[in-house]
């Protein structure tokens, strides 16, 4: 019986020994499970932490949660409403853009522009004059005392006495507000044979495009079958359009920590590169309607390209918003004149620097002063001789 017992012994020994790895297992098992729900429940602890700091009331969340209330922590203003509508939602009431101007197509028109007919209030200053149409954003319409702006420099240039400009820019726009003021805008000044400008920020004006909402409602292109068109915003306040459309944002945690650098860098960059396609397509198909809307009107006209403090610094082309419209311009045959060549110019020749050229804070901060408007509108220059048949004998007399 002794002998028969010893088989019995050896046999329950691999059981033992397979238990073991079974049992350290499960403890490991164990202690992921653990560890999941610790951090889950971390997770979510530091979520409701953030959206108290963020939306909370009363002057302990307010004063704890001052810095993070910036609207750049969560979303990107070139890319994203999600920014534009927590800027607003952030913002006290008092200031808020009220966009008294709102407009159901265009979004908003400038306040020298007749919100009915979109007709300039200052007509009657053509006098006979050979009308120059100038449209752009706030860099086109200029933040600058009225008689700093390019309206009154060409007034006081030796091209004052045959042409007078209607400065048709407006704060905030982008190529695609631009482009569909100048669609509905134009007819009424054709029989006069304006040149047209066309103002473009290379820093925002195209990424601007991508956006349906800024501060206000606003006209988007949208891909539709067939191709391209438009998405007007309708007669609708902000805060009905926000009642519409909330904020999209499942995790503020998350979107802080992608854009505080907690993230690898390639994460995202599908997204990115996909979001910049599709501005270039919206700006090729801006760009090309309005060549072809000026071309079948018989209107001289070209492109001035506005460049931000920091893109004015760098190499020309070096940023993608450049090149693209660099090549496109040129495809289409549009000339174009560039501020940036001449800030360096004016720079070379007088020894200033950008914090001559350039608003440096405030609500204006980033844009053109005085001086920087002295110094780009030899640009403007350059662009209307070349649209005028005695634009040699012209250019002698101006310079």
């Amino acid at each position: 019986m002794a002998v028969l017992k010893r088989p019995m012994a050896v046999l329950k020994r691999p059981m033992a020994v397979l238990k073991r790895p079974m049992a350290v297992a499960g403890r490991v098992a164990r202690g992921l499970g653990v560890a999941l729900i610790s951090l889950g429940l971390a997770w979510g602890a530091g979520e409701l932490g953030v959206r108290w700091l963020l939306f909370g009331e009363g002057t302990v969340a307010s004063a704890l949660g001052e810095r993070l209330r910036d609207p750049n922590r969560f979303a990107d203003a070139l890319s994203e409403d999600e920014f534009w509508k927590l800027q607003r939602i952030l913002q006290p009431v008092a200031e808020r853009d009220q966009f008294a101007r709102a407009h159901a197509e265009l979004g908003w028109v400038p306040a020298r522009v007749d919100r009915e007919s979109l007709a300039h209030r200052a007509e009657r200053s053509l006098r006979g004059r050979r009308p120059v149409l100038l449209y752009g954003d706030s860099f086109s319409k200029c933040v600058v005392p009225a008689d700093e702006c390019w309206e009154s420099l060409l007034e006081e240039s030796p091209l004052g006495e045959d042409l007078r400009m209607l400065n048709f820019g407006a704060c905030a726009y982008g190529l695609d507000q631009i482009v569909l003021l100048l669609e509905r805008s134009i007819d009424r000044y054709v029989e006069e044979d304006p040149i047209v400008v066309i103002g473009i920020l290379v820093d925002e004006d195209l990424d601007r495009c991508a956006l349906s909402f800024r501060g206000h409602p606003k006209p988007r292109v949208t891909v539709r079958a067939g191709g391209l068109g438009w998405e007007f915003p309708g007669a609708m306040s902000a805060d009905a359009w926000m009642a519409e459309n909330p904020l999209q944002i499942s995790s503020y945690l998350g979107r802080l920590c992608m854009r505080s650098g907690f993230s690898p860098q390639s994460w995202g960059e599908g997204a990115k590169a996909s979001m910049i396609a599709q501005k270039q397509r919206s700006a090729d198909w801006l760009l090309r309607r309005a060549q072809e809307l000026l071309e079948a009107r018989g209107l001289d006209h070209f492109v001035v390209l506005f460049h931000g403090e920091l893109l004015a610094q760098r190499r020309a082309g070096s940023d993608w918003r450049e090149a693209f419209l660099e090549r496109s311009l040129g495809e289409l045959g549009v000339p174009f004149v560039s501020s940036r060549e001449h800030l360096v110019a004016d720079h070379l020749a007088t020894g200033r620097v950008n914090r001559d050229y350039f608003i440096g804070e405030g609500a204006f901060g980033g844009h053109l002063t005085a001086v920087g408007n002295e110094a780009v509108f030899p640009a403007f220059l350059d662009g209307l001789l070349g649209c005028l048949d005695e634009g040699a004998e012209l250019a002698r007399a101006v310079r």
